[in-house]
């Protein structure tokens, strides 16, 4: 990359974050672990469904060429503690240098740059951390996308590796007053990098599990599996093949309809059996329709049907990244299941989409449901990695002590549970003057 100097801002504006959608593609291009879900489709929608106002921080990291005229920067005196608990800022957005120096920053144009008319379109994104801030239980930094998304993550310049080091020092000044929590890390992900760099105490925590599988044609998968339980799947293709079942990619311009279609079938075939409640709200289906389309214009999205003469069976959502393919969600309709395997149907597809794009993982995404790990997956644990500045490290150890009792809690509660049950269920078996049961 061309030398410049780096400029990090701090964005607390809806509306920019709806401008930088050009320079935040190009930066995600340039981010070889970046998912569609550090894709500004994905996280703009997001916040538009989901974002609460005056809770946005993007931090933003340009790079000015040589030859612009520098910010004036005043001296910087050391940075007292500040109280944990703060009221929401109302200045404007904050810029610092790599050092972690202030300097002050002309308002940015739309684009996505930080700088005044003259300057703007000689400025380049070259790192973005998304991030929101939350009060409870401790004011806390949290991606943005959370929840519904799979990874989190923040977007670097693989071709800057100053990059990082400026993203740090924003994100440490950020932090005066809020802790620093990055959810469903990807081992490998760009934030490890920032984390390398962070000064401060550091938590890291294990999180969500995602299996994934290599990014190879569906008979290589089947040879992962005993003779036996590849013949089985063998034979619920052909039977897929018999009934005639045929797929089709949607359109970009039907995906709008096709994603009703889908949720609807999705709430069809978990009725009664505990679906995500999330799954059925408008807002996750106003931000579904929006991000797939944008993210099916530029190829980081599809949506399948697969159909029965005209009726559609099963409709799915399938992201891609550089090197992964994964699906995201998917509707069967009620009469599906009795007809076809539906995991195998949509893995033949995923995998087939993964092989044709040189895509080296087939992900199964978060959850470790027993159907996923009849293919013989590899684990993946996501990461949570807790940041603080030093003056904060009392409420960090705080926080890691909370995860850490709900983590041994529900371990024991997995472990212990299932016997209490039992248990209860042969004294009352006994008090009723019935057998054990």
């Amino acid at each position: 990359m061309p030398p410049g100097r780096l400029v990090v801002t701090v964005c607390r504006d809806a509306e920019r974050f709806g401008a930088l959608a050009d320079a935040w593609d190009d930066l995600y291009r340039r981010c070889a672990a970046a998912t569609p879900f550090q894709s500004h489709a994905w996280l703009h929608s997001w916040w538009l469904s989901y974002g609460r106002r005056g809770r946005l921080r993007l931090v933003l990291v340009h790079r000015e060429p040589p030859g612009l005229p520098a910010s004036p920067e005043p001296s910087q005196p050391p940075e007292p503690p500040e109280p944990l608990a703060s009221p929401e800022p109302s200045q404007p957005p904050e810029s610092v240098r790599a050092s972690g120096a202030p300097v002050t920053a002309p308002a940015a144009t739309s684009g996505g740059t930080s700088g005044g008319t003259a300057a703007a379109p000689a400025r380049e994104l070259v790192a973005v951390a998304p991030l929101m801030l939350r009060y409870r239980p401790l004011p806390t930094l949290l991606p943005l996308g959370l929840d519904i998304s799979d990874f989190c993550d923040v977007l670097l310049d693989d071709r800057c590796p100053q990059a990082a080091d400026a993203l740090a020092a924003g994100l440490r000044r950020l932090a005066r007053t809020a802790l620093v929590e990055l959810r469903e890390v990807r081992p490998g992900a760009a934030a490890e990098r920032v984390v390398e760099r962070w000064r401060g105490p550091v938590r890291r925590r294990a999180d969500s599990v995602c299996l994934e599988l290599p990014g190879v044609p569906m008979d290589d998968l089947l040879r992962r599996l005993s003779g036996a339980s590849a013949r089985n799947a063998r034979r619920k293709l052909r039977r897929i093949d018999e009934l005639g079942i045929s797929h089709r990619a949607v359109a970009e311009h039907e995906v709008p309809g096709a994603v009703a279609t889908m949720l609807a079938l999705h709430g069809q075939q978990w009725q009664g059996r505990g679906v995500t409640p999330e799954h059925l709200r408008p807002r996750f289906a106003e931000h579904l329709a929006r991000a797939t389309r944008q993210l099916a214009r530029t190829g980081d999205a599809a949506l399948t049907e697969y159909r029965l003469g005209d009726l559609v069976l099963v409709s799915e959502v399938t992201l891609f990244s550089r090197h992964l393919a994964g699906g995201y969600l998917y509707g069967a309709h009620p009469e599906a299941r009795a007809k076809v395997d539906i995991a195998t149907m949509l893995l033949r597809q995923d995998a087939a989409r993964a092989t044709a794009t040189g895509r080296r993982v087939l992900s199964l995404l978060r959850g470790d449901e027993p159907y996923k790990r009849h293919w013989r997956p590899e684990t993946v644990v996501n990461q949570r990695l807790l940041l603080a500045r030093r003056h904060l490290a009392p409420a960090l150890w705080l926080r890691a002590g909370h995860l850490a009792g709900r983590a041994a809690l529900a371990d024991l509660a997995r472990t212990r549970l299932p016997i209490l049950l039992a248990w209860r269920t042969r004294l009352r078996g006994r008090r009723a003057g019935g057998p054990p049961r």
